[in-house]
């Protein structure tokens, strides 16, 4: 690879900005690093007072693990890399770790600063870190102005849109503030979860992976009150473990039909006891995900989506063995209890400041009193719901639009925002679970790694065409200089 030389004058840097500073950030500066030499000046702007890490792993609980293991979360190409910086840099005692592990999430949140460090050092990625949020992405000639929270705006050639999971829809808005103070609506505010009295009753909205997270939080912090979780369908994620390899592959007889599809996974998962069928199915179908998504019609992901996207989430996305015995230790001793039902009313017991919650299901009405309410019902995905400024001005700008499934925003199979008028944006991206709508798997760290790389070819290929036109714009000028003589 040839290396940078800055007196070239026909290879200017690229300018890159990156709206939002989390996992998706360093994946795609890790690939620019790993797979180009040419110059680039990169500005993230992210408001958070710790680069690289978000949200998912600015955790400092030591019982929130990672969902996947060690040797799945390299942020490059070398997938041993996450598991050598464990050992290095925070080994264990007696047994060190191996790649079948799952590190606490507040180590993958310093290994991806550690990345940051060596991407810094890069010869040819002069990086600039904003501590602001983008509030808008404007068209400016050939290129794009993003407009800060606070500071000056910043001027680039391609600009990425990494801004990560939204905030939950806020539940209680209609009740008076006393009681809206019983809600906490961000599941991640730490020191309000650690207000709540260790015997207090807790109501939890959500029975998917943030609800494991704050349960597994309270338990730590030794929470000895009732805790009661619910959902419509009161699905707990499963955990991980072993997994059957099936001769072939699947896909030589995979039905390309959902309705098909369900059958044929159900056919291969019958009397599969210990899981093991399931989980590699699983593993295969994750693989094939986003050629399946591919081949479906708008009307199918639509299906998936009502019908079978629950049922494949507490599948997908698994727990440690760790934290799924915990949970089951405390459904088995009765402390925590998982229920089934709707949030049909909230309303407020000032006598005993409470809150008290009213589930509908089939078998009718259940009510339920607690201390608090933890809203987990997962993040907002629709952009024009989501409190993200950003968001909603691109899409007013008509610079971008919702993806029709309400999935985040309209991408094309390179990850390239489509505009209003359906056009996709040469310059300007999504990354991570806002392209959701034309890949489907973007929320884990595997996934999100591949399409940071093939957006990082994307830019690379940008770069070398603006350098080609440079370059013949140089040879064109010599000429008629060349000529006037």
């Amino acid at each position: 690879m040839a290396s940078y030389s800055p007196t070239n004058k026909a290879e200017q840097p690229i300018k890159l900005v990156i709206c939002g500073g989390g996992a998706s950030a360093v994946l795609l500066l890790a690939a620019l690093k790993e797979g180009s030499a040419r110059p680039y000046e990169v500005t993230v702007m992210d408001p958070r007072a710790q680069p690289g890490a978000g949200v998912a792993y600015s955790t400092a609980c030591p019982v929130h693990l990672l969902n996947t293991r060690a040797c799945n979360m390299s942020a490059n190409g070398d997938t041993t890399d996450f598991l050598r910086w464990l050992q290095r840099e925070r080994p264990q005692r007696g047994f060190n770790w191996v790649e079948e592990d799952f590190a606490p999430r507040r180590y993958y949140g310093e290994y991806l600063q550690s990345k940051l460090v060596g991407i810094r050092a890069a010869s040819n990625i002069q990086l600039t870190w904003l501590r602001s949020a983008a509030e808008g992405v404007v068209a400016q000639g050939h290129g794009w102005e993003i407009i800060p929270a606070r500071g000056a705006s910043s001027l680039a050639d391609i600009v990425v849109l990494a801004t990560g999971n939204e905030a939950p829809a806020p539940l209680g808005t209609d009740l008076e503030p006393q009681a809206q103070n019983l809600i906490l609506n961000n599941p991640w505010e730490t020191e309000r979860k650690q207000e709540i009295p260790r015997d207090a009753a807790v109501l939890i909205a959500g029975t998917g992976l943030t609800a494991v997270d704050v349960v597994a939080e309270l338990l730590h912090r030794r929470h000895v009150g009732p805790i009661f979780a619910f959902s419509r369908r009161a699905l707990l994620p499963r955990t991980h473990g072993a997994a059957v390899t099936f001769p072939g592959g699947l896909q030589r007889t995979l039905p390309s039909s959902l309705r098909g599809l369900v059958k044929h996974v159900r056919e291969l998962t019958r009397e599969d006891a210990s899981g093991d069928r399931w989980r590699g199915v699983m593993t295969e179908l994750r693989t094939m995900a986003p050629q399946l998504w591919a081949t479906w019609d708008l009307a199918e992901r639509r299906r998936f989506l009502r019908h079978v996207r629950p049922f494949w989430d507490v599948h997908r996305h698994r727990l440690a063995p760790l934290v799924h015995a915990r949970l089951a230790g405390a459904i088995t001793r009765g402390q925590l209890t998982i229920l089934r039902g709707r949030l049909e009313f909230l309303e407020h017991v000032a006598a005993r400041s409470a809150l008290r919650a009213t589930l509908r299901s089939h078998d009718g009405r259940q009510l339920l009193e607690g201390a608090v309410l933890i809203n987990c019902t997962g993040p907002q995905a629709h952009p024009l719901r989501a409190g993200n400024p950003l968001l909603h001005r691109a899409i007013a700008d008509g610079v971008a639009r919702p993806d029709p499934l309400a999935l985040g925003l309209a991408t094309d199979e390179r990850s390239r925002v489509i505009s209003r008028d359906g056009a996709a944006q040469r310059t300007l991206y999504a990354l991570g679970t806002l392209a959701r709508g034309s890949q489907w798997e973007l929320t884990a760290v595997p996934e999100i790694r591949e399409q940071a790389q093939v957006v990082a070819r994307d830019i690379e290929l940008f770069a070398a065409a603006r350098v080609h036109q440079a370059a013949e714009a140089r040879v064109l000028t010599e000429a008629h200089t060349a000529l006037a003589m």
